[in-house]
């Protein structure tokens, strides 16, 4: 299994991030060619070696037409909407909504996961400045985040991912910084609000530098992609590379470190990792409030979410709702429960899953494309078809979902 640990003792960055992936061995060119499927022009991406505290790596720019003034210095500013909310008037081309963000990446020529990946990172954003200025989060409107620096440096973070081959990410606790920035609102102490949201139930530390360590941008790939911290690997380091910052930062090498590692673990054999699940039994909701309560639950990460049919006391039916969580998420989804449910109490235990590996590609059928699903257990496979895509591909051809599944299946075994 190929893992990517993050060292982030000097923070991390969107630009950085990239550096270090191009410094460990992602090809450039092949990484333009995928990023040219986004359709976005007026950008290009230029990289240097150079060093911080005697540590050598590569730094990245990504410079934009007529927006020098929005390329990386650092990418060491906080991207909160506050920061430049007047100015969203003013410089259209600086700005855009997440629902345009999200429609510009899914009506791309990317792969689906590189889509999928990216929409992640994106989304955790745009919930974080949600929440911090009382909106709903298609209305989001990003600065930083929403110029085209910023959208190469986090679909460009997913493209690395593909070209790679990383099946598990990990990472060390983040150093978020110290000190104040200033924003339109005055001075602010570092973290800034949408890095401090971000990096909830992430392990971080605060005070190694007087400046911003962390970035949105940065924590949001960490709090999207990571599925351990601080943990314990064994295996063969394969490669490292140094993204290196734009910013010579006293008593810290401001370096991002990655390595790519070859562990152990049997890929063939099943995948055991610890989770929680908490639950809640409901008497007082209605179907449709407790269906909006699953759709929330997923949205604060929960790995699964069900329901099951109880009796509580005076023989009243009710419903029990369970919410299978990683550690990392767990606030976040009691948060969830707690807001968007009558309960007044959870329960929460610590359970063991055991899951096969999977991998998803994409199939081509007369009917159009669709998405598999496949594990392996032993010497047999398993495959499922993504859903949306024959509900898709069933209105398309005003079939049954069931017409189409069958000649998917017809046509995959001649």
């Amino acid at each position: 299994m190929k893992i990517l640990h993050y060292n982030c003792a000097a923070g991390i960055s969107g630009d950085m991030n990239l550096a270090a992936m191009l410094d460990l061995g992602v090809d450039k060119n092949e990484l333009i060619k995928e990023l040219n499927k986004l359709h976005l022009d007026g950008w290009e991406i230029q990289t240097f070696k150079d060093s911080r505290g005697g540590i050598f790596g590569t730094r990245v720019e990504v410079v934009c037409e007529d927006l020098e003034e929005h390329s990386h210095h650092n990418e060491k500013h906080h991207h909160h909407e506050e920061h430049h909310e007047g100015h969203c008037r003013e410089h259209h081309h600086h700005h855009r909504h997440y629902s345009d963000i999200k429609a510009m990446i899914e009506n791309s020529d990317l792969s689906s996961n590189v889509k999928e990946m990216s929409i992640k990172i994106f989304e955790k954003i745009a919930r974080a400045e949600a929440e911090i200025h009382g909106r709903e989060v298609g209305d989001v409107c990003f600065h930083e985040v929403g110029a085209v620096d910023s959208i190469i440096d986090i679909v460009g973070a997913a493209v690395c991912v593909e070209l790679l081959g990383i099946e598990k990410f990990t990472s060390s606790k983040v150093e978020l910084g110290g000190g104040t920035v200033k924003c339109a609102h005055g001075i602010m102490p570092v973290p800034a609000p949408a890095t401090a949201l971000l990096a909830k139930n992430l392990p971080s530390s605060i005070g190694a530098a007087e400046c911003e360590c962390a970035t949105p941008t940065g924590v949001a790939i960490l709090a999207a992609l990571c599925s351990e911290f601080e943990p314990k690997i064994e295996g063969k380091i394969l490669k490292c590379g140094v993204g290196v910052g734009h910013r010579n930062v006293e008593g810290l090498a401001n370096v991002l470190r990655v390595m790519l590692i070859e562990s152990k673990e049997n890929s063939d054999e099943n995948k055991s990792e610890k989770m929680y699940e908490i639950s809640a039994n409901i008497d007082d909701m209605s179907p449709e409030e407790i269906s909006y309560l699953t759709e929330k639950l997923f949205e604060a990460n929960a790995c699964d979410v069900w329901q099951e049919s109880i009796v509580m006391k005076k023989n009243r039916l009710a419903v029990k709702v369970c919410a299978l969580a990683k550690s990392e998420s767990l606030r976040e989804i009691k948060d969830c429960f707690f807001k968007y449910s009558s309960t007044i109490g959870l329960r929460q235990s610590e359970v063991l899953r055991e899951s096969l590996e999977r991998e998803t590609s994409k199939v081509e059928t007369s009917l159009g494309e669709v998405r598999c699903k496949i594990s392996a257990f032993k010497n047999s496979q398993k495959k499922k078809f993504e859903f949306e895509d024959l509900k898709r591909l069933a209105n398309e051809k005003s079939i049954s979902i069931s017409e189409v599944l069958q000649k998917i299946r017809d046509e995959l075994s001649r």
